[in-house]
């Protein structure tokens, strides 16, 4: 082994200086050369990573496209659920024979349950108005005074001589 250095060493010595230029020359090229191999594949990477985004891209965005249709036909779904469902019930509330079967059965069963309370019901009232309206009527004619007749020129002087005759014959009786 000792041999094998002893060459080395002095192949190292006897080079002349126009190879060490050259084999200075060549270490420099292969620096480069070791600068561009990253290069090529920092490049060829950043190509890929442009690929993969790219891809990735009109992935999610189909997939957002997707979502905003399912979105949209759920509200429609929901929508049109809603719409008929409003439909009915304005149906259901524009039936106006419903609607007079429901006031009709709830007005007798009140009806029947002021009856079995013993509550007087509307018509009884109104009865009982119109009897104590004659009643006011009957009291208020025969409290008031009686009315004067009213005197015509004509009959107020027969009047005056009837009276006056009458007072002198029941004078002469007198």
């Amino acid at each position: 082994m000792v041999a094998k250095k002893s060459k080395s060493k002095q192949g190292v010595r006897s080079l002349r200086p126009s190879e060490i230029a050259d084999q200075l020359e060549h270490a420099f090229l292969a620096g480069l050369g070791a600068l561009t191999n990253p290069q090529d594949i920092g490049s060829k990477s950043f190509e890929s990573l442009v690929k993969d985004g790219e891809s990735f891209r009109k992935k999610a965005t189909d997939r957002t496209e997707e979502l905003i249709d399912d979105v949209q036909e759920a509200i429609r779904d929901m929508t049109g659920d809603a719409q008929s469902k409003a439909s009915g019930l304005l149906e259901h509330m524009r039936d106006a024979s419903q609607l007079d079967k429901l006031n009709s059965v709830f007005d007798s069963r009140v009806a029947g349950a002021m009856d079995r309370l013993g509550v007087a019901s509307k018509r009884d009232v109104e009865a009982l108005d119109r009897k104590l309206d004659k009643i006011i009527k009957a009291i208020a004619a025969s409290q008031a005074p009686p009315k004067p007749k009213a005197k015509s020129k004509a009959t107020g002087k027969k009047k005056t001589t009837k009276r006056s005759t009458k007072k002198k014959a029941s004078t002469k009786k007198g």
